[in-house]
């Protein structure tokens, strides 16, 4: 083999220049440190976060809560009031007083005697299904509420058939140490549309 034709070993490219150190090292202590601070900041704020947020919610479903006791406790109330059997009066109006509270009750007690014998001699069964209830206001601070509620009442007098009566009731509640109870209820006129 000639010179010219021996191999050569492969050309390497030349090394890029390093880069000049300039400055100073921070060293890896303070490094560490400013992570944990940011990790700890953003925990802090994720913490603050979720409770403002879960306390809002609480909030929240409290006053649900309320509001759909508010709403169970006068629909079945409202049952309790319209519904009657001559054959026990007296029970029934006891389930009319503990039911109620306030003027309500004060007016059930007052003509509890009138109205039993007005009742045992039409001799008549009426049964209440609330048909739809809505709350129209809260004031849980102040523990009383209001209801709107389409009330189907059956009318059955003894020896004939149930005949069914719609009525439209506005009912106040009270909140008593024994829970929400009836303190008014006003019959609303039903005003046909046109």
């Amino acid at each position: 083999m000639t010179a010219d034709t021996e191999p050569h070993p492969p050309q390497r490219p030349a090394p890029w220049p390093s880069a000049p150190q300039v400055g100073f090292r921070v060293p890896a202590v303070v490094v560490y440190a400013l992570v944990l601070l940011v990790i700890a900041t953003l925990g802090t704020a994720l913490w603050f976060g979720v409770a403002w947020a879960r306390a809002g919610a609480d909030d929240d479903l409290a006053l649900a809560g309320t509001r759909d006791e508010v709403s169970r406790v006068a629909s079945s109330a409202l049952v309790t009031v319209s519904t009657l059997d001559y054959r026990k009066v007296d029970e029934d109006l006891n389930h009319w007083e503990g039911a109620s509270t306030g003027p309500l009750l004060d007016e059930f007690k007052t003509r509890r005697a009138s109205s039993k014998g007005t009742l045992e001699q039409a001799k008549t069964v009426t049964t209440a299904t609330v048909l739809k209830i809505a709350v129209t206001d809260l004031r849980e601070r102040e523990g009383k509420a209001e209801v709107i509620a389409a009330v189907r009442v059956d009318v059955t007098p003894e020896g004939k058939q149930a005949t069914p009566k719609y009525l439209r009731l506005q009912a106040a509640l009270d909140r008593t140490a024994d829970g929400w109870k009836l303190s008014g209820v006003t019959p609303v006129p039903f005003t046909p549309a046109g």
